[in-house]
């Protein structure tokens, strides 16, 4: 998810597809390199996607922000253990979510404390995404319910976040005058869901709702950027029993086939790349150019897979290859690392124009704390949100760990934690001047959310409670 302000205009959505996996640097060469080795970029054209009866995204409306007087968050100096490591995503998230009030950050507030999270006045923070953030589009004459790809950024997160929290199908959800609930949201959902197997990219441009891209930028594939929350979303809504249905299309989806082929897809994705991580070898190129391609490294993509399986969904000896792909994602978390901390070391030390370093410094910044906050970001990111992905799987006993496993997870965990610790030490006031609407310190939030969640699942903290529960 990405980062804005509280409301749906023009500029949010450059900002959001633009900002969210870019992070381009207007007039620094060394630091847009930066941005581009840390955090992925895709600069390639378009799929060439059909687009059919493309739905527009409705009108802006402002949200007005919620008073608040919050001093700035002061660095505090930890030592690097879980608890710890807890605390400091937990003060920045609360901290940040508050002052910023953008939807991205609210929702991954939502993901890291449950959907009790409040905002700053003592209202939900789902009331508030529910009733400001909601928009209407009509299809062959049908209307529906959906939140815009500017503000959720990846289709169906929302949701299945909402599904996840164990946010109640009654919650309401208003667009004008109209009132709608959360079941209405994910039967929705599905409806307007379009997705060929055999051509990801079919729909792209329908996906994107932003065609062309205000930025001159393509639209995201729909492969790397919304298949793995649609999955996540609708194979909870959806049985295995009858995982077919037809959309306000027309069109016949089966959910069973998209997840083979998606699988399919990640596992040619990650060919070779555990062979090369086992022989201490660099992780191969290919890899790392197609990784910066998916949002937030891939691992969104395996924690929708392991959606799929633990809600029931077995086609094609899924389970059998699922285990190969934790064993995979288990082996990243010492090769990504690894890489991260080359690339940002290479792209920091190119040189910077002079009137780049001048503008930082009036900020408060300088390109090596510039550098150091990449870094420790990307090192969160990836490593937050792979465990979320391994801790999952683990709390529904979908594999089993083997002592090897378990020892790279340990030595994973800890640099977690000691990264954790450092951007708590950081001094984040000056970074939010860094990118228009906080947006540097808005995209902290959002791996701070699925960092925080993924330590803890496996707890009787886990954000999760209510709906385990109820499902179990």
């Amino acid at each position: 998810m990405s980062s804005h302000p509280g409301s749906r205009s023009s500029s949010q959505a450059s900002s959001a597809d633009a900002g969210r996996r870019r992070f381009l640097i207007a007039g620094a060469s060394g630091l847009a390199s930066l941005a581009l080795a840390g955090i992925g970029c895709d600069t390639s054209s378009s799929s060439g996607a059909k687009v059919s009866s493309t739905p527009a995204v409705a009108p802006p409306t402002p949200v007005p922000k919620i008073a608040v007087n919050l001093p700035p968050l002061k660095p505090v100096t930890l030592s690097a253990n879980r608890a710890n490591a807890l605390r400091a995503a937990h003060e920045i998230i609360e901290h940040y979510t508050h002052v910023l009030q953008n939807p991205s950050a609210t929702i991954h507030a939502v993901r890291a404390f449950g959907k009790e999270f409040k905002m700053p006045d003592g209202s939900g923070a789902v009331d508030w995404l529910c009733h400001n953030f909601a928009a209407e589009k009509t299809i062959n004459g049908q209307k529906y319910v959906y939140f815009p790809r500017p503000v959720e950024v990846h289709h169906d997160s929302f949701l299945k976040t909402f599904l996840e929290a164990g946010v109640s199908p009654d919650q309401p959800i208003t667009v004008g005058g109209n009132r709608y609930t959360l079941k209405t949201l994910g039967d929705h959902a599905k409806l307007i869901f379009r997705c060929n197997p055999n051509n990801f990219s079919q729909y792209d441009a329908y996906y994107s709702e932003m065609a062309p891209a205000p930025t001159g930028l393509p639209p995201s594939a729909f492969y790397h950027e919304h298949l793995p929350w649609c999955l996540i979303a609708f194979s909870t809504l959806t049985p295995p029993s009858n995982p077919d249905w037809v959309n306000a299309w027309g069109e016949k989806i089966s959910l069973d086939q998209i997840i083979d082929r998606g699988v399919a897809n990640y596992e040619t994705d990650c060919r070779g790349v555990r062979e090369a991580i086992a022989s201490n070898q660099n992780e191969p190129e290919a890899f790392r150019a197609v990784m910066r391609k998916h949002s937030c490294y891939g691992m969104h993509a395996v924690y929708g897979f392991f959606s799929c399986l633990r809600n029931g969904y077995r086609i094609n000896n899924l389970e059998a290859r699922l285990a190969q792909l934790l064993d995979v994602t288990i082996y990243r978390l010492q090769g990504d690392s690894i890489a991260l901390d080359r690339e940002f070391t290479q792209a920091a030390q190119q040189p910077v124009p002079p009137a780049e370093a001048a503008r930082l410094q009036a900020m408060g910044l300088s390109v090596p704390l510039l550098a150091e906050a990449f870094k420790v970001r990307g090192q969160i990111k990836l490593i937050g949100h792979a465990f979320e992905a391994i801790n999952y799987a683990i709390l529904h006993k979908l594999f089993t760990i083997t002592p090897e496993q378990k020892k790279r997870m340990q030595e994973g965990e800890q640099k977690l934690y000691e990264n954790l610790v450092r951007l708590r030490a950081m001094d984040l006031e000056p970074l939010r001047n860094f990118e228009s609407n906080g947006k540097f310190v808005s995209d902290i939030v959002i791996a701070l959310g699925h960092a925080a969640r993924a330590l803890k699942l496996l707890t009787p903290d886990n954000p999760d409670t209510a709906v385990l529960s109820a499902k179990n």
